[in-house]
């Protein structure tokens, strides 16, 4: 079974709305930021602030590149992830690449490093690349579950 692999920018809802998956299908679910932090000891916000942006980068690469080896997975990735194009082919190798987009006045950004900046630039420059790893796009704009829901029907045919 193919991996649901989950991409968008920082607050989208990679996280709750991978869990509702993860728990309707019975497949597991694997947060990348989550494995940095256990991996490196440190919160996501710490990271950036003592080892920097491309510290963190190589982190969730390989941890991107070891769930990219399973099957069966619901991931949720960083949204950065898109900004290493050796992510790519960690992530299609074994899934469905799909892309929760959400107006970006809806993105929480409390604990996200890289949020606090314009989120609008950052929307900008990572559009490209968002839908360029996707398989499959997804607006997130009502609720989770019915997110998870739509993704599920949308998936089943690719997975």
């Amino acid at each position: 079974m193919k991996n649901i692999v989950l991409i968008g920018m920082p607050g989208c809802g990679k996280t709750s709305v991978g869990r509702i998956i993860a728990a309707i299908s019975g497949m597991a679910f694997a947060d990348s930021n989550r494995i940095v932090e256990e991996e490196t000891g440190l919160s996501i916000p710490e990271i950036f602030e003592q080892e920097g942006e491309d510290a963190f980068r190589i982190q969730e690469a390989r941890a991107l590149e070891e769930l990219g080896k399973k099957s069966g997975l619901v991931i949720a990735t960083g949204g950065g992830a898109v900004t290493r194009e050796e992510n790519y082919a960690s992530l299609k190798r074994n899934g469905i690449i799909v892309f929760i987009e959400r107006d970006i006045s809806l993105l929480a950004r409390e604990g996200r490093p890289l949020s606090s900046g314009s989120m609008e630039h950052m929307y900008e420059q990572r559009l490209p690349q968002y839908r360029r790893f996707a398989d499959l796009t997804v607006i997130n704009s009502i609720s989770a579950e019915i997110t998870a829901q739509h993704i599920l029907e949308s998936a089943r045919p690719l997975t």
